[in-house]
């Protein structure tokens, strides 16, 4: 493959990497109990550009130690869609590349949790819902898997303050139309949902998705900055007057780690 293969190609993928992560960031923040379908679409694209962001980071890990020679396909095959083992081989990347990512071990467990269902849905559970007709499973189902993961983030990064003002106003609100209002719902964990529940929730989970992408952005950011600092060092290779791989930062600049910013937020980028 000639360097102008390699450059268009990188340059498409980084197209894709970044609509996915922007979509999926978009969808999960319209996401809440009333709206399921939001959160299928941000496991989708998130997984989905989390494991080509890391796979481009191996690659160009490759051509750089290889005369800018493009991989074979062997090179991905053993990571499969498992974004637990590439974030991890990304980690020695980064060590060697002197720009460390923090290794899975120093992740708190929340964010722990994050990745871990990325990954199981990346590499298992997208296909549940059919799976699970064909053939009963033990294993959680994604949506009730970031149910519990919202829970935990809105019990550890929502104010009480916000959090009862939620709860209060749906109380009042479930009092005032119990009399003559039915509830057929059933939440992210498929239990039955009442009144108060149905009222409360949809606030507290617009809470929630705010503070779980902050912690996405927040682990998305390294990783970009490790793709924009091996690229650069791709691009400006002198030995061709073609570069074999675009500075691939570019496409991830709006990936911007600002707390206030990110928690305003409502579409990306």
């Amino acid at each position: 493959m000639n360097r102008v293969d390699t450059y268009s190609l990188l340059s498409q993928e980084g197209y894709l990497i970044s609509s996915c992560l922007a979509t999926g960031l978009t969808e999960l923040r319209k996401a809440d109990v009333h709206n399921k379908g939001a959160f299928y679409t941000a496991l989708f694209n998130l997984s989905i550009g989390l494991e080509r962001l890391l796979k481009v980071v191996l690659i160009i890990d490759y051509m750089l130690a290889n005369s800018m020679a493009a991989p074979e396909k062997e090179l991905l095959l053993p990571y499969r869609h498992n974004i637990v083992k590439l974030y991890s081989r990304c980690v020695e990347i980064s060590i060697k590349r002197h720009n460390p990512l923090r290794p899975c071990g120093d992740l708190n467990s929340i964010d722990k949790e994050i990745l871990r269902s990325l990954n199981k849905f990346a590499d298992k559970s997208r296909y549940h819902n059919l799976d699970s007709l064909c053939s009963p499973t033990n294993r959680i189902d994604p949506l009730e898997s970031w149910g519990n993961i919202l829970v935990r983030v809105i019990e550890t990064d929502v104010s009480n303050k916000r959090i009862n003002k939620i709860l209060c106003d749906a109380r009042s609100v479930s009092t005032a139309i119990q009399d003559c209002t039915l509830v057929n719902m059933v939440g992210l964990s498929k239990k039955p949902l009442t009144l108060e529940d149905a009222l409360a929730i949809p606030g507290l989970h617009e809470q929630g998705v705010r503070f779980v992408i902050l912690r996405l952005v927040k682990f998305f950011a390294p990783i970009r900055d490790l793709l924009s600092d091996i690229s650069a060092v791709a691009f400006y290779k002198n030995d061709s007057p073609s570069p074999a791989v675009p500075l691939m930062g570019e496409f991830l600049e709006w990936i911007w780690d600002d707390r206030n910013y990110v928690l305003r937020k409502r579409r990306w980028p």
